[in-house]
């Protein structure tokens, strides 16, 4: 094998793993959304007025799970961005600033004394390939080194993700305990009221619950007329009779 070939073939190859490592970030995330959402379940349905031992192993483990997630999602951010610099990977120059390159190496050599087109074509040829194999080989370096780095990030994050898990696990049982004690139990909410807020109607209310008010009393006025007046004449009519 040629020396260039190898070397083009080891810089194609860290370019494909740098997008098989960038491809792998969903599996991280979507693992860590479902703990981060377990952990919330479970501190969020939690008795905390009960026994204290419980309440006291309770709260370790939660907190020993927060701290493995923290750490978890700071390995997954540092794998893909290292903040603030970043991984800074290599590449070879585009082809027009190459071929400028190539066309710069051609004009230098057939400016030179006592040199043929033919010579100067090969000089231009040799030390372009040799400046193409330097580039091949830095940018395959750099790259190299890049994905290491972010393969051994991915690696803690999946590490303290796995104790995040144990952990979680190991907070059912406390959980669990809580909630055999309270199964079957109504949870009352208490409210308390601190103070009255007036309520004052507006003009146009008190207007209105005042003329319904005036109505009912005329409306019951006159089925008392109404009354007196009947029982006056049915009193009139037995007279007669008798």
């Amino acid at each position: 094998m040629e020396q260039e070939e190898f070397y083009k073939d080891q810089y194609d190859r860290t370019l494909d793993r740098k997008n098989e490592i960038n491809a792998s970030v969903s599996t991280p995330i979507g693992i860590l959304t479902a703990l981060i959402a377990g952990l919330y379940f479970e501190t969020t349905n939690f008795d905390y007025g009960d026994m204290a031992w419980l309440c006291i192993v309770f709260l370790l483990i939660a907190v020993i799970s927060a701290i493995l997630i923290a750490c978890s999602i700071y390995h997954l951010i540092k794998a893909f961005s290292d903040f603030q610099n970043g991984y800074n990977y290599a590449y070879l120059n585009d082809t027009d600033v190459l071929d400028k390159y190539y066309q710069g190496l051609l004009t230098y050599y057939q400016s030179q004394p006592n040199t043929t087109a033919s010579g100067a074509k090969t000089s231009a040829q040799k030390e372009f390939e040799a400046y193409i194999l330097s580039e091949l080989i830095k940018s395959a370096g750099i790259n190299q080194k890049n994905n290491k780095a972010k393969v051994a990030e991915r690696f803690q994050c999946h590490k303290f993700m796995i104790f995040a898990l144990i952990s979680l696990s190991l907070l059912i049982i406390p959980f669990g305990v809580d909630f055999a004690l309270h199964r079957g139990k109504d949870k009352v909410q208490k409210i308390k009221i601190e103070s009255v807020v007036p309520v004052s109607l507006s003009a146009r209310l008190q207007d209105t619950f005042s003329k319904k008010q005036l109505k009912l009393r005329d409306h019951v006025e006159t089925t008392r007329n109404t009354g007196s007046k009947t029982d006056t004449a049915s009193n009139s009519d037995d007279k007669r009779r008798r």
